[in-house]
């Protein structure tokens, strides 16, 4: 059987491939460090778990509303300064990634994305048979420019794509760059869709949040900021307009997310704990990003991330054949390529990882680069 011709131009993740690659190896004997996958090595909170539990001896077992929980909605809405009505919950933020990408990209339109940028807006745009405009930022340390992106903008622009703390950079961009760039979209009728899915971890600089204008998406979950991947609990703010185009995809692709796991997050955050679990966990990742950074800067061209957990870093040699060749000293990393079409020479590299783990990956890097030769 074919498959349909919108998969064309679409591969499997290759985050997902590493994934698999880094299993084969283990399953062959082989210890693998890997820096591939972008999930926190911790543990859902007790304090989670135990709402969780207590929510479906309630009976929190069933549908909930398209837009998910009051409770959860509410509490949302109170963080971000926006109303009840403008906050929707989600099968995790790729499904509110998917929601955004087919109510609001039309076939054939423009896409805007600053690249590096997270692998997946690519493959959203490729679905929705619209052609990608990467608009660069490896001269701006990562950081979008809008005087670039209004040179490209033009009325076939249907989205543009933002992710600040950024993956797979760690950057994060400003409130004055990226207000600049929502004004730009708006000037030519184009959505924002501005993924927020790391607001809660960062180090150096705060990031701002794009919710509450007219003509932005904003997308956010629970997977990163209470490390809860396995849940799939996110969601999307955004005017009644909007809303409602990308309920006509929610209520036929994600319907609802679990009801006990939102009423879970709904009372953490309600009962004052949210904000104490996430900065222990961004504690721990800012000693984890201190420590790669100051050995990693030392070999390769690196910009420190202000967010998220991951580095970017130019290896100054094909990203396919460097990966090969570091899996042999026992570490597993991602290659830049998926991320954007110019970073042939980078690799991504998660630090959410025990620092054993991270001490036992520097020392494969250094042995790596001792050994390779040098020209005369």
């Amino acid at each position: 059987m074919r498959e349909a011709a919108r998969l064309s131009e679409i591969s499997t993740s290759m985050i997902r491939r590493m994934f698999e690659i880094v299993e084969r190896a283990r399953k062959e004997g082989r210890e693998i460090v890997s820096l591939t996958i972008g999930e926190p090595d911790f543990s859902t909170p007790r304090e989670v778990i135990e709402r969780a539990v207590a929510a479906m001896n309630s009976g929190y077992t069933h549908y909930t509303s398209n837009f998910g929980l009051d409770e959860l909605r509410e509490v949302i809405a109170e963080r971000y300064g926006v109303p009840t009505s403008d906050v929707m919950i989600t099968a995790g933020g790729s499904e509110a990634l998917m929601n955004a990408s087919l109510a609001l990209i039309e076939r054939g339109s423009r896409v805007i994305i600053p690249t590096p940028n997270f692998l997946s807006y690519f493959t959203y745009a490729k679905l929705c048979e619209a052609r990608i405009e990467e608009v660069r930022t490896h001269d701006t340390g990562f950081k979008p420019d809008p005087d670039r992106i209004n040179e490209v903008m033009d009325r076939d622009v249907s989205v543009i794509f933002l992710n600040y703390p950024n993956n797979p950079t760690g950057v994060v961009a400003g409130k004055k760059e990226l207000r600049e760039i929502v004004e730009i979209a708006s000037d030519y009728n184009a959505v924002v869709i501005s993924d927020e899915i790391y607001d809660q971890i960062h180090y150096d600089a705060k990031p701002i949040s794009l919710a509450g204008y007219e003509n932005v998406v904003v997308v956010n979950g629970f997977s990163k900021s209470l490390s809860m991947t396995g849940w799939r609990i996110g969601f999307t703010i955004a005017g009644e307009s909007l809303l409602d185009s990308m309920l006509k995809v929610h209520q036929v692709n994600g319907v609802c997310a679990p009801a006990f796991a939102q009423k879970a997050v709904a009372d953490v955050i309600g009962d004052g704990l949210f904000d104490k679990i996430v900065s222990e966990m961004v504690s721990e990742f800012r000693r984890r990003r201190d420590y790669v950074y100051s050995e990693l800067s030392e070999i390769y061209e690196v910009v420190k991330p202000e967010g998220a957990f991951y580095m970017f870093v130019n290896v100054n040699e094909d990203c396919m054949a460097f990966i090969e060749k570091l899996l042999q000293f026992g570490v597993a990393v991602t290659p830049g390529l998926p991320f954007g079409t110019h970073n042939k020479t980078y690799v991504r590299i998660s630090y959410a990882n025990s620092m054993e783990n991270l001490k036992k990956a520097v020392k494969a890097f250094r042995e790596y680069e001792s050994q390779k030769p040098r020209s005369p």
